[in-house]
């Protein structure tokens, strides 16, 4: 059985399966269909929200994609976009250093190329120093896939079912405009594309990165519609002064992502991207210092960190306490 064939036959497999699950018992005579349904919405559970750990300032890939968050990042054409996101991909995939942050445990990673050839694809990997002598299995990837359309039910559907074929942490779409049926300067185009496709990697806590082009004025964002924006927790600027890249944020839900991000690009000995040492938020330091005065562990999550300040009687923003843990960190 051929690797294309095996992939048809794992999606129908769990298409089917949501089919089945799909199906609704027959309703009550006693109890109308609409309150049948309306019993099995539940509203957020106000107790369990509070006890829970709070995760809401967790990095799949610091600083730029939050885990379980959908990020748009857009630029002029032949700036290196696709280059940076197959850099952080391949690195994710076989736990390597990932913007020069701390190597991790390899993960499942879901690349979707609409534009480069095979050809693009193994010079581009051999620059970042890839060869057949590494393991990137984790690296699922599909070269000018023949994928229904994702602002329709039957691509989302697609997807969906890839990711849970393969166990994907991160789906990245190169480039948005190619795996959409819709006008690109319609906003229902993303309406639908986040009603069949981003809501369901959003509950099963995929994170998505959408590449994107600008338009001819690059201060007025994504080319098309302005609605690109509206479906996304997060939207990057990318541009290139000389040897650096800057990531500007210019849409977020998140409050805790910094305004830009600056990586440098090396090419020697092989293409790498790694973040700066760019400017800590005010009171970074002050922060770091009451945490040590607080025994809170080095390796406490953010939550952990924010408990011990509030209950010291000295609560902070997010932002600040996520530099100061990041601090003691690189202090250490």
């Amino acid at each position: 059985m051929t690797a294309d064939l095996a992939v048809t036959v794992g999606v129908d497999r769990v298409l089917a399966k949501a089919r089945k699950d799909a199906v609704a018992p027959a309703p009550s005579s006693r109890v109308p269909l609409a309150e049948q349904i309306a019993r099995g919405i539940e509203p957020v559970d106000w107790r369990t929200l509070w006890a829970e750990e709070h995760v809401e300032a967790e990095w799949l890939v610091e600083p730029v994609v939050p885990s379980g968050r959908q990020v748009a990042i857009y630029s002029p054409a032949k700036l290196g976009k696709s280059l940076l996101m197959l850099d952080v991909v391949a690195a994710m995939a076989t736990g390597r250093s990932v913007l020069g942050q701390r190597a991790k445990a390899p993960v499942t990673v879901m690349y979707l190329d609409l534009e480069m050839t095979e050809q693009d694809l193994r010079d581009r990997l051999t620059d970042l120093g890839y060869g057949p002598e590494d393991d990137l299995s984790r690296l699922v990837y599909f070269q000018l896939p023949s994928l229904p359309d994702l602002d329709t039910d039957r691509g989302g559907q697609v997807l969906d079912a890839l990711v849970a074929i393969h166990g994907a942490v991160l789906v990245v779409i190169d480039t948005m405009a190619r795996v959409v049926e819709g006008p690109e300067d319609d906003a229902d185009t993303y309406r639908n594309f986040y009603k069949h496709t981003g809501t369901r990697l959003k509950q099963r806590g995929v994170s998505m990165v959408r590449l994107d082009h600008a338009g001819k004025d690059l201060r007025r964002g994504q080319r098309g519609s302005s609605g690109k924006a509206d479906d996304v927790d997060l939207v990057w600027q990318l541009n290139v002064i000389n040897d650096s890249v800057l990531l500007k944020r210019t849409h977020s839900r998140l409050s805790w992502v910094p305004a830009e991000v600056v990586l440098r690009r090396e090419t020697e000995p092989n293409l790498r991207h790694f973040q700066t040492d760019g400017a800590w938020p005010a009171g970074t330091k002050e922060i770091a210092d009451l945490l040590d005065d607080l025994e809170v562990p080095l390796d406490a999550s953010v939550s952990a960190a924010t408990r011990a300040l509030r209950l010291a009687g000295l609560g902070r923003r997010t932002a600040v306490v996520m530099a100061a843990l990041k601090w003691r960190r690189v202090r250490s």
